[in-house]
């Protein structure tokens, strides 16, 4: 049988590594906790959310090599009013800024640094701010899946379950992380019973989305996506997707959380394996990105 990745040196692996799957990782997990904050209201959580979200965005910045020019491009855009709202990067970079700032004024509200009795009523006894913070996550995890889909000649990538599976991924991590809060009883676990039950929904939707996106990929895709897909089910990413995406991420999850749901020490290791899964989903999607040969 041909190898599909032999038939031209123009199929070769994007070279995106993994700065770019924990970029992916952390805006997955702000967002969706943020999303989840809407309900679950607190203060950990959204001091995770908050520093997931600005370890994501500085890690796409330095990325980009824009540590240290991208103000001074922000400052040059703003005097001549000129941006490039064509572009999808720019647009991603304003949705993770205003995300880390509307979290780190949550954050700032839940420890006392602001004082502001209108503002800390909104976010704790009312909906519209934890409303907006919950939008704006949802839209920034959408967005990271999105992204992948603009790249050009990456065929694997040009699929509309990415995003979807950025947000069952982004909430399995979510709700694994409040679990473990739950379980260190830094949140009160009774109060949120949906919790566990969501998850094992999650974890199955998800796995669900992982096989059509790989099925679609192998069976209509371009010789690209299907050299990306024999690369993760029998190729150089296959152990990290069968043992850290499948057994470790998805299975071993919803395993316990079907059968040892009582026992804290095991609900705490499905939480873990959980937002592991989710980082090893990412990478192995993103490591398994192939150009399309030029036959």
């Amino acid at each position: 049988m041909m190898d599909i990745a032999n038939l031209t040196p123009q199929l070769h692996a994007a070279h995106w590594g993994w700065t770019i799957a924990l970029f992916l990782w952390f805006v997955g997990l702000s967002g969706m906790g943020m999303f989840l904050h809407y309900w679950v209201r607190n203060k950990m959580l959204v001091y995770i959310c908050t520093a997931a979200g600005i370890l994501g965005t500085l890690l796409v910045a330095s990325h980009l090599g824009r540590m240290l020019n991208l103000p001074v491009a922000v400052f040059y855009a703003l005097i001549d009013w000129k941006f490039n709202f064509g572009s999808w990067m720019l647009i991603g970079i304003c949705l993770l800024t205003v995300q880390c700032i509307i979290t780190l004024i949550a954050s700032g509200v839940y420890a006392g640094f602001i004082r502001c009795e209108k503002l800390k009523s909104a976010l704790l006894e009312k909906n519209c701010f934890p409303g907006i913070l919950a939008f704006i996550g949802v839209f920034c995890t959408i967005y990271s899946g999105f992204l992948l889909t603009q790249a050009s000649g990456i065929t694997l990538w040009h699929s509309a379950l990415i995003p979807v599976i950025w947000i069952m991924s982004g909430m399995g991590c979510a709700l694994a992380t409040i679990e473990i809060l739950a379980e260190t009883r830094v949140i009160d676990g009774a109060s949120y019973p949906w919790v566990r039950k969501t998850s094992l929904w999650t974890e199955g939707a998800e796995m669900v989305a992982i096989f059509a996106f790989l099925h679609i990929a192998a069976n209509y895709g371009e010789p690209g996506a299907r050299a990306g897909v024999a690369s993760i089910l029998h190729g150089e990413n296959s152990a990290m997707f069968w043992f850290g995406v499948v057994l470790i991420g998805l299975l071993v999850p919803f395993f316990i959380n079907l059968k040892f749901a009582d026992k804290r020490y095991a609900v705490m290791l499905a939480a873990a394996c959980a937002i592991i899964g989710a980082l090893m989903l990412r990478a192995t999607v993103l490591f398994a990105g192939y150009y399309d040969p030029i036959l």
